[in-house]
């Protein structure tokens, strides 16, 4: 009886948990048929300052990874996770940005809040296109999501620190270093 309540509890706990895609599928979708590579991108004190800067958000993040896109030589684009706290509990974001520096794609792979403050596919759509800038908020360029105000300023966070990360550190290292070299199958 006291492991059918305690199963009942968690299943009740985790009843707002939600995985959505895992990494990998959402690289896929949005790189189809790119060769990815992962860099990683360590910041500074000074380089936390800057992106938060640009961003316009607080950057806690010490290490990001960018997951780059590649066919043959030329830059595709890049993706981003960003895990932050949406109200009370964690959402992992993931944050695609073209070679054009623009936003190419915004997915939600992990919602741990009640679904009913989860972004929609089609709001989410609204990100596409979207540069860096002043308009890049809630109630401007992005529609605020009624009833999910701190959903929407989350994501559009997130986006505006995938487009910092992109365009104050990892343009300037590929400017440098190129493509990683390809491995032989």
């Amino acid at each position: 009886m006291a492991s059918l309540v305690l199963a009942v509890s968690l299943a009740v706990c985790d009843a707002h948990a939600e995985t959505l895609r895992t990494l990998d599928d959402a690289l896929a979708a949005t790189f189809p048929g790119a060769r990815l590579e992962a860099r990683t991108l360590v910041l500074g004190a000074a380089e936390q300052r800057s992106v938060a800067k640009r961003a316009r958000a607080r950057c806690e993040a010490r290490l990001v990874t960018a997951h780059v896109a590649w066919r043959g030589d030329s830059l595709v684009g890049a993706a981003y996770t960003d895990r932050r706290v949406v109200r009370t509990r964690e959402a992992l974001l993931f944050v695609a940005v073209g070679a054009d520096s623009a936003v190419a794609r915004v997915e939600v792979l992990a919602f741990f809040e009640p679904s009913d403050y989860r972004p929609t596919p089609r709001w989410l759509d609204r990100f596409r296109g979207q540069r860096q800038g002043p308009r890049l908020t809630p109630g401007n360029a992005i529609p605020n999501l009624s009833g999910a105000t701190l959903t929407s300023r989350a994501v559009t966070e997130s986006a505006r620190l995938a487009l910092a990360w992109h365009e104050l550190l990892l343009l300037p290292r590929l400017a440098v270093s190129g493509p990683a070299p390809r491995r032989a199958p």
